[in-house]
């Protein structure tokens, strides 16, 4: 036995520079009134096989999956998940849905002292001695459960129901009242626990009961709780002032996520243009048929997009979908459509061959905001790809000083970034700018000769560090950082000129 080596020389391994904060997945979201779905919560899918299982083979979640999974972008990539988040657009009780499980009278019917504890708050009960020796259907099991909970006093217990759902092969509980309150189920500690017989525990879908939200209120608090998403949509059917509030949020998010729906008619299609066009981010697309999804494949190509291969952006325009029908098929249409911003999937012939595709890939919004989804949806990526590389400085490093090492610290960690940028696409080297794009970086940059590098270089950057007041009055600092990049435009038209001699 002898003294530890580690008394006089102690040596402490750890991995450097390992990133904590994580990338945006930027998939799909649907905001959808679905029951199934918990108040406040979102449940997150990564094959048709989930949706099916969840919501049911017949389900309009089902249908919309499987467009969704089934995408293939040009470069054999496919979407790796789809979430669906609860929108409560009406006053809701609480709810258990329970676990699918294999279930018979004879599991019941030797039972006389059945017990599990129920908590919907403020108030929880303790039932006990519960007696199903005389149930002959899975029916009359839930019917024992409910006249016990209808036996408590107050609304939400009285007017309480359980079902045995036959379709989903499930005992339901509805609350009696919708109000704000947490549900939850306890195992029985006395007689036998019937909790977990019933599906009420493991796999048991519970949700709260939830006043009604606005569709800005959803939209807010589902991005603060979880913003692992690049675009979204609304499985029911909006009003035109409920777009108009989607509309308006996803603009004032500045380019951080996109709002991709439908219009089924091209007058509709007028009118949502008048009433949206002056919000980014917003992409309408023509969709006449209930059962399918063209204003999904923006969507779905974002969620296929691997933004850390080489030349992996997309042109959002000339993508085809075997499961859509062309919308558009003459140039009048093609033409009124395009003139405001309104997206299609049309079809075009060549030598007797039908070419369907989706067009254009626009959205709207002022002329500060991106227009084509491909560059929008890059700056998406980009400016997470920023907010994390930041982050990571911060979480990695003891401190980012404000002096000239910090400030070499922000540009390296930047640009890491910006080389994976030009390397994807979205940094797009050797653009030629017009004079006003040129007067344009000059002015922003204070740089007579920025021009010329976001020209031939792609890009121009600035770090600094500078002190500001803190909202508690003390001297604080903090970085800035200016990045101005050629986007990636791409060729959506070709205008030739054959000449004979």
């Amino acid at each position: 036995m002898t003294i530890s080596f580690t008394q006089y020389i102690n040596i402490t391994s750890v991995v450097g520079g390992s990133p904590v904060a994580q990338n945006r997945r930027l998939g799909g979201r649907f905001y959808d009134n679905n029951p199934l779905i918990p108040a406040q919560s979102l449940v997150t899918m990564t094959t048709p096989a989930d949706v099916s299982s969840y919501f049911g083979s017949s389900s309009v979640e089902y249908a919309r999956a499987l467009a969704y999974f089934s995408f293939i972008t040009k470069d054999g990539r496919q979407p790796s998940a789809l979430d669906f988040a609860r929108w409560v657009d009406a006053d809701s009780a609480p709810t258990i849905y329970g676990a699918k499980l294999p279930q018979s009278v004879a599991t019941y019917s030797g039972i006389t002292d059945g017990s599990f504890t129920l908590n919907i708050s403020p108030d929880s009960h303790t039932f006990t001695g519960l007696d199903f020796s005389a149930v002959v259907s899975l029916a009359d099991v839930a019917a024992v459960i409910q006249a016990a909970i209808n036996a408590e006093s107050g609304v939400q217990w009285t007017a309480a129901t359980v079902t045995w759902n036959a379709t989903r092969g499930s005992f339901d509980f509805v609350g009696g009242d919708a109000v704000a309150a947490v549900i939850s189920v306890v195992q029985g500690v006395v007689g036998t626990p019937i909790a977990a017989l019933i599906g009420w525990l493991n796999g048991a879908i519970l949700s709260n009961g939830s006043l009604a939200e606005s569709i800005t209120d959803v939209l807010t608090n589902s991005y603060a709780a979880n913003n692992n998403f690049g675009s979204f949509d609304f499985i029911p059917v909006l009003t035109l002032d409920q777009a108009i509030e989607a509309a308006a949020w996803t603009f004032s998010m500045n380019v951080r996520v996109e709002y991709f729906t439908r219009v089924t008619t091209v007058n509709d299609a007028i009118t949502y243009e008048a009433a949206l066009v002056g919000y980014g981010g917003v992409g309408i697309t023509l969709s006449p048929i209930s059962t399918e999804f063209p204003e999904q494949i923006p969507m779905q190509i974002l969620a296929a997009t691997d933004y850390t291969a080489n030349n992996s952006v997309q042109d959002y325009m000339y993508y085809q979908a075997s499961n859509v029908t062309p919308s558009v098929n003459s140039d009048s249409v093609k033409e009124q459509l395009d003139a405001i911003s309104i997206n299609y999937y049309g079809v075009t012939q060549q030598a007797g061959q039908l070419l369907a595709f989706y067009q254009t890939g626009a959205l709207f919004g002022p002329v500060t905001s991106p227009s084509d989804m491909n560059v929008f949806s890059n700056e998406i990526w980009l400016k997470d790809a920023c907010g994390v590389a930041i982050m990571n400085l911060f979480l990695g490093l003891p401190e980012v000083p404000a002096n000239t090492q910090g400030q070499s610290q922000l540009l390296a960690s930047l640009q890491s970034v910006i080389d994976q940028a030009i390397s994807n696409g979205t940094i797009s080297v050797g653009k030629d700018l017009t004079a006003a794009q040129k007067a344009y970086v000059t002015s922003i940059s204070g740089d007579s000769n920025a021009w010329y590098q976001v020209q031939n270089d792609g890009y121009w950057i600035n770090v600094g560090i500078v002190p500001y007041v803190a909202p508690n009055g003390k001297t604080k600092y903090k970085g800035v950082y200016t990045l101005i990049y050629s986007k990636d435009d791409t060729v959506q038209f070709v205008d030739g000129t054959d000449v004979l001699i």
